[in-house]
């Protein structure tokens, strides 16, 4: 059952990193980074087998079948095997560093072209989070957007984490991904309905 929202994770990588570009409005360095992480999160996995297979050889471990047997440690044996199967993460890391990839490339190339145009870049979030916060100001956001109760948002939030394990994950890409409001939109605390 953990697997569902692992694999998930694991695909949706990538598109989160584009996303953060496009919501943002990154500079083109910005981009380059989450281009160089996306390249980096699709051969991660290759990288990590082909680490395994040299500790192996390092430390005279020989396979048998899907385990190593390393005449040092047994703990190490356990160790090489894990990073010897991360190649099969590939499955899922490479096509979301794709379409991550992707993604941030056509965000680039219309960020340059609006720039050679010198028409002026408007911000297209829609979502800001909140400078009233207590970690993030996501939950604060979301009780503004949805006319909620501060607490129980925050409750919700916390059961949320708790059952699944990718929602902490969601958590954090919001963070990343929608900048704080500008000083203009701030309500004050005692405001809320």
């Amino acid at each position: 059952m953990i697997y569902l929202p692992l694999i998930s994770i694991l695909f949706l990588v990538g598109p989160a990193l584009a996303a953060i570009a496009i919501t943002r409005s990154l500079n083109t360095r910005g981009h380059l980074v989450l281009l160089g992480m996306c390249i980096l999160y699709g051969i991660f996995p290759l990288l990590v087998t082909w680490g395994g297979m040299g500790l192996a050889k390092r430390f005279g471990c020989s396979a048998e079948a899907v385990r190593f047997i390393c005449p040092s440690s047994s703990w190490l044996g356990g160790v090489i095997s894990g990073m010897f199967m991360a190649h099969w993460l590939a499955i899922f890391a490479i096509p979301s560093a794709i379409l991550g990839a992707i993604g941030l490339l056509i965000s680039l190339i219309l960020k340059v072209k609006r720039s050679n145009a010198n028409t002026p870049v408007m911000p297209r979030t829609i979502f800001h989070r909140s400078r009233h916060k207590v970690f993030a100001g996501v939950c604060y956001a979301l009780s503004q957007l949805w006319n909620l109760p501060i607490l129980g948002v925050r409750i919700v939030t916390v059961i949320l984490a708790i059952v699944l394990p990718g929602f902490i994950f969601l958590y954090f890409w919001c963070w990343l991904a929608f900048p704080i409001e500008p000083r203009s939109q701030q309500q004050p605390v005692g405001k809320q309905s």
